[in-house]
């Protein structure tokens, strides 16, 4: 069977690191533990696409890497719908025509959540590394001038990821961070040092028939 195609898809590996102990409670919609975000229940974090595969009509996204840098509304959960802020932080290697197709996407995936504030162009780098033959990894990650990431996954007793279950039932591979500094006036909540704070993990899809990126079962 041949595989649909879109007006555009980018797929590739994904990992989020972010401001709450693992395993953060965003993902269950629960409140966010106030003690270590300076009184408020909210959370700050990075998700990084790292993209395998992608394309948009005939722009060719492969190799390239993009990052959300994000607020959570505060307090969460919001009483009453309230936008996620992010910043859009996109690959200098990105060729001029691949760099509007990928903020053309991105926009898109984050209009669900909230609100764009700035896109910008930065030198990315994205390292996945199996541990003992995957699919447990670890990953670091670069945004020259703004972030710096370096994770280790949880494991079960027989060497497998543990995993949380997201929202649309998949499985979401969860760890800590051992590095997790971020910088960048331009977000309201923009700078932090939180090392051994949550970490997720997994292979994300996205196409205009799934502006999510979470795991589906």
């Amino acid at each position: 069977m041949s595989e649909e195609r879109f007006e555009w898809m980018v797929s590739g590996d994904l990992v989020e690191g972010c401001t709450s102990p693992p395993v953060c409670p965003a993902i269950w919609n629960s409140p966010l533990q106030a003690q270590f975000h300076q009184g408020r229940s909210q959370c700050e974090g990075v998700f990084t696409f790292n993209i395998r595969r992608g394309y948009y009509g005939d722009i060719d996204l492969g190799g390239l890497v993009v990052a959300y840098a994000f607020n959570s509304p505060s307090p969460f959960p919001p009483a009453q719908p309230t936008p996620w802020q992010c910043i859009i932080l996109i690959d200098e290697k990105a060729q001029a025509r691949q760099a509007e197709a990928l903020e053309k996407i991105f926009r898109t995936c984050w209009a669900q959540l909230g609100e764009v504030l700035k896109v910008k162009r930065a030198k990315l780098e994205f390292k996945k590394e199996l541990v003992e033959g995957g699919p447990l990894a670890k990953h670091t990650v670069r945004i020259e001038g703004h972030y710096n990431l370096e994770t280790r996954p949880f494991r079960t007793r027989d060497g497998k990821p543990r995993y949380v279950n997201s929202n649309l039932g998949g499985h979401i591979n969860v760890g800590a961070s051992r590095v997790n500094e971020f910088n960048d006036p331009d977000l309201p909540c923009g700078q932090w040092n939180a090392p051994g704070m949550s970490v997720t993990y997994y292979d994300f899809i996205l196409t205009p028939k799934k502006l999510h990126w979470f795991p589906s079962a």
